[in-house]
């Protein structure tokens, strides 16, 4: 934040948002505050987007999140509550109340460093231009931990396993509210792949991206 406040957001003052599955506490809120002169809104998940949908068999869950919790040397706690995350950046978090007002929405990476001065308004680009999503990032995904996302959507997204990193995303929050876009969730949701595999907000984006829009919705 601090970066993004003397690199670019001190010169254009858009809000900053920040949102927690915990109450944050009244010292973070005071530095947080005190680091900008935008407006800050702090804001709560809802309990019930933070724990396992009805439809998931939590055995079946839980065994393959150990598993990925001892090959990757984490807390089966910690792991269980990154699936949650990642469950709620991949959708849910366009139609939090505090976003409800906003169009598009710039994702910031805690620990990140913006060593240069943002010398253009990308937000104001991607309304200019009408683009949907921008990213900064791809990668070639992992095969094995997306096995079954792509037969699940469509056969000839199969061989597609680019990504784009969410951790950088700027977004039309409205693309992620179209009905499009949360039935492709809902569907890809219900296949349970969040849990038992290892599929993330970056490899469920990246599809809906590639479904959805077309290249030059896309910065």
């Amino acid at each position: 934040m601090f970066d993004v406040e003397k690199r670019f957001n001190e010169r254009h003052a858009y809000p900053y948002v920040f949102l927690s599955e915990q109450p944050f506490t009244a010292a973070f809120k005071r530095i947080v505050r005190k680091a900008t002169n935008a407006s800050v809104h702090f804001g709560l998940i809802d309990q019930h987007q933070w724990q396992y949908p009805q439809w998931i068999d939590q055995d079946r869950a839980k065994s393959a999140i150990q598993m990925w919790a001892d090959s990757n040397g984490a807390t089966v706690a910690a792991a269980t509550g990154w699936r949650h995350m990642v469950r709620f950046w991949a959708a849910s978090v366009a139609l939090h109340p505090l976003l409800r007002s906003f169009r598009y929405m710039w994702r910031l990476e805690p620990g990140s460093h913006y060593t240069c001065d943002i010398v253009y308004d990308p937000l104001r680009l991607m309304h200019d231009r009408q683009i949907s999503y921008a990213f900064a990032v791809s990668f070639e995904a992992m095969p094995d931990t997306v096995p079954t996302l792509w037969p699940s959507a469509l056969e000839f997204i199969h061989d597609s396993l680019c990504e784009f990193l969410t951790n950088f995303e700027l977004v039309d929050l409205d693309f992620m509210r179209s009905d499009a876009y949360q039935q492709l969730f809902d569907f890809l949701d219900r296949r349970g792949g969040i849990y038992y595999e290892r599929w993330t907000d970056a490899s469920i984006r990246s599809l809906a991206v590639t479904m959805l829009l077309g290249s030059d919705k896309v910065h």
